[in-house]
């Protein structure tokens, strides 16, 4: 059986019943208090931004954008640690460095002089690296070279066991760990987002348990293979719905762990967290998953709803469903794709030289893109995206990758992206003006099966499709005459 994201009429978990950020039974030594936390930095105000489109296609329905039936407790307040107190954080406190001010990491990018070609001079090809049922997420493991996928049914598999060593390099991938057992499918449901620590010695999985609400667990590894025995809940959050789930992970350049939730399900942000900033549904998170006291996690300074006025995890807010988000590996700025509803489709970024712009209203459901969708307010801390298209277009938006990679000169500084519904991969340039240009790259996967895409550590580019493929992203090889 082929596993895949589906739009469904799902029936809502129990969960607490006043509707709150719960965490799961774990150890009480877990148990946190709240450290203190500095002011919040002004917000900024981003005017919309002009884009190009390319000629509209048929697509067909979302994957992301149905709606669902049944009533739900709605989350309204912020996070709760194991024993029911709010504000699970370090108590502590987190010494991380300032928003924006660390160095991103290396990259190979062209140096001054070298010849470079066009990308309409450069011909893109999905090559097969890895045929699994249901993948989801793939990730490389720093220090390693290796990469991890991640499937949607649950289980986590090493591309490439014998990198690093003289074995054969077509080796077959191995199963290293599966949380099948602890997860829910259907819907939109299932293992959603992988992560590694910075220093390669824990993996972060963000999953929907058996009761359909959100997880992020940690669990270390030994040598090539995660401990799931030893796995902890670090975060855990109550879902209304089955589907927006989000669920993505990513280390910042910052060392903090980011996370993305949707905004609770059904349609028309039917249970009020759009611009809500005491739940976690909706927004973009930022947490200390390691905080000096070595509990629970810490609230990273710099936070804007620390001090009050909203939930301390949250960094931005008014996502719909961010399906897939990342850093530039080069300028750390954040690229998040947001799954729109009856129109538009949307990518925003926040600059890393705006120090991610901490507090971005993302619009939802005030603003479907750039359009009005509901109510008649502007708020003075919204960000508009940087790029939109519509649903002739396509109709669900998986988000990608700016390409920092050595193999494809003409694709650097392209944020390579797609959508779910037609399959096609895109390129999205932004001119000095800040307008940005989509360019057709040439290549696809089957409709109704772009899920993700993935990065490995040398910054080449995957595409992950749900009929069972990972294609590394390529220049073709100019055939001979």
């Amino acid at each position: 059986m082929t596993a895949a994201l589906v739009v469904g009429a799902c029936a809502l978990p129990s969960g607490d019943p006043d509707g709150r950020l719960v965490v799961e039974q774990v150890d009480p030594a877990f148990a946190v208090t709240a450290p203190p936390v500095t002011a919040p930095p002004a917000l900024r105000t981003v005017p919309p931004l002009s884009t190009t489109h390319q000629p509209p296609t048929t697509a067909t329905s979302a994957n992301s954008t149905g709606s669902t039936d049944a009533a739900g407790n709605v989350d309204n307040t912020g996070s709760t640690d194991s024993a029911g107190s709010a504000g699970s954080t370090d108590g502590a406190g987190s010494t991380d460095t300032a928003p924006g001010s660390t160095t991103p990491p290396q990259t190979s990018a062209p140096r001054a002089g070298d010849a470079v070609p066009s990308l309409a001079e450069t011909r893109l090809e999905l090559v097969l690296a890895a045929h699994i049922e249901a993948p989801i997420a793939l990730a490389a493991r720093p220090g390693t070279g290796q990469r991890y996928l991640a499937t949607l049914t649950g289980q986590v598999w090493l591309l490439d066991p014998a990198a690093g060593s003289e074995a054969d390099a077509d080796v077959a991938p191995q199963l290293v760990a599966d949380i099948g057992v602890r997860i829910s499918q259907g819907c939109e449901n299932g293992l959603l987002g992988m992560a590694f620590s910075p220093d390669g010695a824990q993996l972060y999985l963000s999953y929907t348990d058996t009761a359909t609400n959100s997880r992020i667990a940690v669990m270390p590894m030994e040598g090539e293979i995660p401990q799931t025995e030893r796995r902890r809940v670090l975060l855990a959050l109550d879902q209304p719905a089955c589907n927006h789930n989000g669920g993505d992970l990513a280390f910042g350049p910052d060392g903090n762990l980011w996370a993305g939730f949707g905004d609770g399900g059904g349609a028309d942000d039917r249970f009020g967290h759009g611009q809500e900033r005491s739940t976690l549904l909706g927004t973009m998170v930022r947490i200390d998953p390691d905080p000096p006291s070595g509990r629970g996690y810490g609230i990273p300074v710099g936070n804007p709803f620390a001090s009050g006025g909203g939930a301390p995890e949250v960094w931005a807010y008014g996502a719909r469903n961010p399906w897939r988000f990342s850093f530039d590996r080069l300028t750390g700025d954040l690229w998040i794709g947001d799954v729109g509803q009856n129109r538009i489709e949307e990518i925003h970024v926040l600059p890393a030289a705006d120090g991610w712009t901490p507090g971005a209203n993302l619009g939802w459901p005030l603003f479907e893109g750039n359009e009005r969708f509901s109510g008649g307010e502007t708020p003075g801390d919204l960000v508009f995206p940087v790029y939109t298209y519509s649903h002739d277009e396509g109709c669900s938006v998986t988000g990608g990758y700016v390409y920092r990679g050595s193999t494809i000169a003409a694709l650097a500084g392209t944020y390579v992206f797609g959508d779910y519904c037609t399959g096609e991969i895109w390129g999205l340039v932004r001119g000095p003006d800040g307008t940005a240009e989509r360019i057709d790259l040439g290549v696809s996967v089957p409709r109704s099966t772009l899920v993700s895409f993935g990065e490995d550590s040398n910054g080449e580019l995957y595409v992950l499709s749900a009929a069972g493929t990972v294609f590394g992203l390529k220049s073709a090889t100019p055939s001979k005459r």
